[in-house]
C-alpha cells in the first residue's frame, strides 16, 4: 500500500513541477523520457518476458502483439503525449481534451497491472515513476497552455497519477481470480504496451534526425540500471 501511495505522490508531484518550471524545455523532457524508456525496455526484456514465457501459457506472443497494437490505437487518441509530444490547441482554447485524457488514463492503468508481482514491484514502480513524471509535466504543460481551467488541469493530473496504483490493485485482484494462464495473457498485453512505448521513445528522431552522444549515454544509463534491479 505504501509503495502505491509513493508512486501516486511522485507522479502528481512531477506534474506540479510545471508551476516551478513553466517554460518548456524539450531537450530535458526528451532526455528524461529516453532514460525511462531504456529502463522500461530493459525491465521488460530481462524480467517480464522471461516470466510470462516460463508460465507455459499458450499464445503469449499473440497477446504481446495485441498489446503493441492496442497502444498504437491509444496513441491515436492521446496524440502521443505518453512519449513527450505536446500539442497545444490554440484554435480550441479552453476546450478539455476528453478523448486524450481517457486514452492516457487507460495507458496508465495498464502500466500499473504488472506491479501485482511482488518480486518485480520495486523495479517496476521505479520505471513507471521515471516514465510518468515527465509525462505528467507534459500533460500539465499541454492543458494549461491550451487554456484549460487550472482546476480541471489539476483534477486531470490527479486522475493520471492515481490510475497506475489502481491498475496495481486490479492486478493483485486479477492474480487471485484469473487461473489457467489468463493472468499471464493480461501481462503479455501489458508487455506489448511497454515494448511500444519504450521503443517509440528510444527510436524517435530528434529534430536533426540523429542520436547525439548525450542521449546515447542517457539510454545506456537507463538500460544499465534495469540490469541492476
Amino acid at each position: 500500500m505504501g509503495a502505491f501511495i509513493i508512486l501516486f505522490a511522485v507522479i502528481f508531484g512531477g506534474g506540479l513541477l510545471y508551476f516551478l518550471f513553466n517554460k518548456r524545455n524539450d531537450s530535458v523532457l526528451k532526455l528524461s523520457l529516453s532514460f525511462s524508456g531504456a529502463y522500461l525496455l530493459g525491465i521488460t526484456v530481462t524480467h517480464l518476458i522471461p516470466e510470462v514465457y516460463s508460465s507455459n501459457s499458450g499464445h503469449i506472443g499473440v497477446f504481446i502483439l495485441a498489446g503493441f497494437i492496442f497502444q498504437i490505437l491509444l496513441e491515436f487518441f492521446s496524440e502521443g503525449i505518453e512519449h513527450g509530444h505536446i500539442h497545444v490547441h490554440k484554435k480550441h482554447s479552453g476546450v478539455f481534451p476528453f478523448t486524450m485524457m481517457f486514452s492516457l488514463c487507460v495507458h496508465s492503468f495498464f502500466e500499473g497491472i504488472p506491479m501485482a508481482d511482488v518480486a518485480q514491484r520495486q523495479s517496476l514502480m521505479m520505471g513507471i515513476a521515471m516514465h510518468h513524471v515527465p509525462v505528467a509535466f507534459a500533460l500539465m504543460s499541454m492543458l494549461l497552455q491550451s487554456g484549460v481551467n487550472r482546476k480541471w488541469a489539476l483534477f486531470s493530473l490527479f486522475l493520471f497519477a492515481v490510475m497506475s496504483p489502481i491498475g496495481a490493485f486490479t492486478g493483485i485482484y486479477l492474480g487471485d481470480w484469473l487461473q489457467n494462464g489468463l493472468f499471464e495473457k493480461v501481462m503479455a498485453v501489458v508487455i506489448g504496451i511497454f515494448l511500444h512505448i519504450s521503443t517509440t521513445i528510444l527510436f524517435e528522431s530528434d529534430s536533426d534526425h540523429r542520436f547525439n552522444i548525450i542521449k546515447l549515454i542517457i539510454i545506456l544509463g537507463g538500460a544499465g540500471l534495469s540490469l541492476m534491479v
